[in-house]
């Protein structure tokens, strides 16, 4: 009978590790990026579509004020205001994953 726990054991544990690989597969599929890199994305948001940072302001209803706030800190930025801002990227939402440790 211990055999079999442990062959059960070691199936469970290789789907467990296969479900983390497929999971890892989906969310780089996704253009995911950290919150630290919000700054970058704007810029370059407001780059591609030849838009004004003012002009993105009105697009996410925020001041500059608050975008730039949440630029130099953006951990500390309400989610509202972060929801607010990834919104005029288009279809993003705001997910919270822990840091790869490698």
């Amino acid at each position: 009978m211990k055999s079999n726990i442990t062959e059960i054991k070691l199936r469970v544990n290789a789907l467990l590790k296969e479900l983390e690989r497929l999971e890892a597969s989906e969310l780089e599929n996704r253009e995911m990026f950290p919150l630290s890199e919000l700054k970058q994305r704007v810029t370059r948001y407001v780059k591609d579509n030849d838009i004004t940072i003012d002009t993105f302001c009105e697009l996410a209803m925020i001041s500059k004020t608050t975008l730039y706030a949440a630029f130099n800190s953006p951990g500390s930025t309400k989610r509202a205001t972060i929801e607010a801002i990834i919104s005029v990227f288009g279809n993003y939402r705001l997910y919270v994953g822990r840091v790869d440790a490698n």
